[in-house]
């Protein structure tokens, strides 16, 4: 079945935009609240790498790094680059750029792959833990009516869409590629999110918020 790249591109924009809009407004009852000296833009920044790890494990399940899977990808980077986070974490010694992912022998992908939860472990706990907190006390405290998980909720499910847009640029979306990126987006944002949900974890969260 053919599919309108341009359709497909607005789609996720759109799933993209809704996320952002999602996470500026957490973060801004958050500030608001706490009155801690937070730049929203850092949330920001990490949703952006983290996204980008669950897209790249996406588009390698087939083994091949497409052309339009990377320029897909790189429209999410507009506040914090996944390949400059690893770039960063190895003090330099691992420098890729989304052309030399492209040409890594499959094995070789695969691994770096299994490495990215690791690799993103500990942004993934500062990016949730404000958002986490709101989410919390809401549901707890405030006068919304939502369930704890509502807000975490809404953000995976723009992910996953996003994910399975990404799935349909190059090729039919396969339940190999959706099962990867639901257990990517588990891996990386869910299971910090559902801990922190659980009222135990949160304490002060200052550690957790530096950049």
């Amino acid at each position: 079945m053919e599919y309108d790249r341009q359709e497909l591109l607005d789609r996720a924009g759109e799933a993209y935009d809704h996320a952002e809009s999602t996470i500026r407004s957490m973060d801004s009852v958050f500030q608001n609240v706490t009155g801690v000296d937070y730049d929203p833009s850092i949330t920001l920044a990490r949703f952006d790498m983290i996204l980008q790890g669950v897209l790249l494990s996406v588009a390698l399940t087939d083994g091949y790094f497409d052309p339009l899977e990377q320029d897909f990808i790189k429209m999410f980077a507009m506040h914090g680059d996944l390949l400059e986070c690893i770039r960063a974490d190895s003090e330099g010694e691992v420098d890729l750029t989304w052309d030399l992912i492209a040409d890594l022998p499959e094995e070789v992908a695969a691994g770096l792959v299994r490495l990215l939860p690791r690799i993103l472990d500990e942004q993934c706990e500062s990016f949730v833990y404000p958002l986490a907190a709101v989410d919390f006390t809401y549901s707890q405290y405030g006068n919304v009516t939502t369930t704890p998980g509502d807000f975490l909720k809404s953000i995976e499910a723009d992910m996953v869409k996003i994910a399975g847009i990404l799935a349909l640029v190059d090729s039919e979306l396969t339940d190999a590629e959706m099962c990867t990126a639901i257990a990517m987006i588990y891996e990386l944002e869910g299971k910090h999110w559902r801990s922190l949900l659980s009222g135990n974890a949160l304490g002060s969260g200052e550690a957790r918020l530096n950049p």
